[in-house]
C-alpha cells in the first residue's frame, strides 16, 4: 500500500526534498505515524510544495503522482490560489481553479484508474498574514 500526499505548504510543512522519505512536520507526518502504527508496511510519500497553486500541481502531476503509482492520493490545495492574488496579482480565479482541478482529477484517474482519491478542503486561519484582507481570504478560500 502506498499513500501519497499532494499539495501546498500545509502539506509540505518543511519537508526536506533531498530525502525522498522525509514527511515534514505537519499533518502528513502525524497521519503517517497513525497509519504506520497500524501497518508498518504502508509507504507514505509527501509531495507538498510551499507556495503551490492548482496550476503548479497540474504541472507536476506526472513526476509527483503518476510516477509513484500510489494506491491512495490525498490532495490539499487552494489557499495559495487566493494568496497569490493578494500578494502578486497572480492568483487563480474560482472558475479556472475548478476547471484545472477537474482536469487534474480526470487525468489522474485515466493514468491510475484504481487510485482512491481524498480531496481535502482548502482553509485559511486569521493571522498577521491574512488579517489585512481577511474578508477577501475568507470568502475566496471558501469557494475553493
Amino acid at each position: 500500500m502506498k499513500i501519497l500526499f499532494f499539495g501546498d505548504s500545509i502539506t509540505d510543512m518543511g519537508r526536506y526534498r533531498e530525502y525522498d522519505d522525509h514527511l515534514g512536520t505537519g499533518y502528513v507526518f502525524y497521519t503517517a505515524g497513525d497509519i504506520k502504527r497500524e501497518d508498518p508496511s504502508v509507504e507514505v510519500i509527501n509531495r507538498g510544495i510551499s507556495g503551490n497553486r492548482i496550476v503548479d500541481l497540474y504541472a507536476r502531476i506526472k513526476c509527483d503522482v503518476w510516477n509513484h503509482k500510489p494506491d491512495v492520493l490525498s490532495i490539499l490545495i487552494g489557499v495559495n490560489d487566493v494568496w497569490h492574488e493578494v500578494g502578486w496579482q497572480n492568483g487563480i480565479e474560482e472558475e479556472k481553479f475548478e476547471k484545472i482541478y477537474d482536469m487534474l482529477i480526470t487525468e489522474i484517474k485515466e493514468a491510475l484508474p484504481d487510485v482512491k482519491i481524498m480531496l481535502l478542503g482548502a482553509f485559511v486561519t486569521k493571522s498577521s498574514a491574512s488579517e489585512e484582507h481577511w474578508d477577501y481570504f475568507k470568502t475566496e478560500v471558501a469557494k475553493r
